[in-house]
């Protein structure tokens, strides 16, 4: 990791950008400023080991942090695709544990790291921003939980019919678009998918007309049948007999 030459006048108003930050009062930040830095992270950069104690709170400023649990075989486990704005480290901070996964870029990013003292110290002066920390540690639990549930599912076409319906904005919207967060391969493991079989399964559900894809763009044409997927007990891969959507 490389610390950027950023003036220290600069990271307040960075921090004032971040929807990390949204709510916190102007005295917070400036304590918060303190004790930060911006921090330059190439592609396949670390910005966390397994095993080793954090010293800072990571909020991602651009780019994308990929975090992931290592498998036997050279496999992993892809967890969290940390987007801007969004953090990780709360949980091992105010535990004082050490991380329990690897943190690497997707791509070249840029970090926001606040040395974890300040943080805890800053948190501890205002029990408004202790709640807020605490329900984005909430929500970033039920998110793991909810992916959980969806890599449960034996087809992979359940699989990625729920992760579609994730991004779906109102249970009433009958189509929606969307961006692929990340790389096809990241977002594949996420799903506990190869790309290969990622990319098949989107071609599959494309060619049955409840969407279409272009690049990293996808269109979700008919979300009530893909819906109707998500209930199926047993529902073919497409390498096997199409589903019956009629």
């Amino acid at each position: 990791m490389n610390r950027l030459p950023i003036a220290t006048a600069r990271i307040p108003e960075t921090l004032r950008r971040l929807a990390y930050f949204q709510g916190w009062p102007d005295a917070g930040l400036e304590g918060l400023a303190a004790g930060a830095k911006i921090i330059l992270l190439p592609k396949h950069g670390s910005v966390a080991r397994k095993n080793e104690r954090l010293e800072s709170l990571y909020v991602v400023v651009s780019g994308l942090i990929r975090i992931y649990i290592p498998l036997p075989n050279n496999m992993e486990r892809v967890l969290s695709l940390v987007q801007p704005g969004e953090s990780l480290d709360e949980a091992c901070l105010i535990l004082d544990e050490a991380c329990p996964y690897d943190a690497v870029a997707a791509k070249d990013s840029h970090l926001l790291a606040i040395d974890a003292t300040v943080f805890q110290r800053e948190l501890s002066r205002d029990i408004a921003l202790t709640q807020q920390a605490l329900k984005l540690v909430s929500r970033r639990f039920l998110d793991l939980l909810r992916d959980t549930e969806i890599c449960a599912q034996r087809s992979s076409v359940l699989r990625v019919a729920s992760y579609l319906l994730l991004h779906r904005p109102t249970p009433e919207d009958l189509s929606f678009t969307f961006r692929l967060p990340a790389r096809k391969q990241d977002v594949a493991a996420k799903l506990g998918l190869t790309q290969e079989t990622f990319s098949r399964v989107l071609g599959f559900l494309d060619k049955q007309g409840l969407i279409q894809v272009s690049a990293g763009l996808i269109r979700v044409a008919d979300a009530p049948k893909l819906a109707l997927i998500t209930t199926m007990k047993d529902c073919k891969d497409p390498s096997q007999e199409a589903v019956n959507l009629s």
